[in-house]
């Protein structure tokens, strides 16, 4: 059986603190800088994630809430047919996003440093 040298535990060691460091690099620039997208229409407004309120869209013309809270967005309210927009729940990750098709309304997360280096249609 061969033994444990020295080199070997410097050499895990080392591996292990480079794992370490790029997963807390990555929790920590990730919820860095991040704003809500909405878009109603053809028009975007960049909303502030940082404080929790309830956004009424019926002063753009929408009956719709959206509701802002730990920094995460929803839709909480809508007078869409089928409310799949409500169902889909919370985005609150860079790049996630809830749509109602009917409204012509979407929500987007947008951060300042991006997951992904490209996005292709």
């Amino acid at each position: 059986m061969k033994r444990i040298s020295l080199f070997d535990i410097v050499f895990l060691s080392l591996f292990l603190l480079t794992i370490l460091y790029f997963i807390i690099v990555r929790l920590y620039s990730s919820n860095s800088n991040k704003s809500l997208i909405l878009t109603i229409g053809d028009k975007q407004y960049e909303i502030s994630l940082e404080e929790d309120k309830v956004v009424d869209l019926r002063e753009y013309g929408k009956k719709m809430k959206i509701s802002i809270k730990d920094k995460k967005a929803r839709i909480i309210e809508s007078d869409c047919p089928d409310k799949t927009c409500i169902r889909m729940g919370v985005v609150g990750s860079c790049g996630e996003s809830a749509v109602c098709v009917p409204n012509e309304v979407s929500i987007h997360i947008k951060c300042s440093k991006s997951d992904y280096d490209a996005i292709s249609k």
